[in-house]
């Protein structure tokens, strides 16, 4: 590497912790990760439960009482 990469490199490294054009994406996907990824989690294992109700409320529908 030349001398002139190496100091454009180093300047930029030194302004690197003021730099924050990139904190509002990260902190939504942080926010995403926290509340988006365990909701999904949620939904799928309330939709095994509903499923399973209803399967239940079908077998004693069908029951051949009067």
């Amino acid at each position: 590497m030349d001398i002139k990469r190496l100091k454009v490199m180093k300047r930029k490294l030194r302004h690197l912790p003021g730099d924050q054009t990139g904190q509002a994406m990260i902190e939504y996907v942080l926010l995403l990760g926290v509340f988006g990824i365990p909701m999904i989690a949620l939904v799928s294992v309330l939709l095994g439960l509903m499923s399973q109700y209803y399967g239940m409320v079908m077998f004693f529908e069908t029951l051949p009482f009067p």
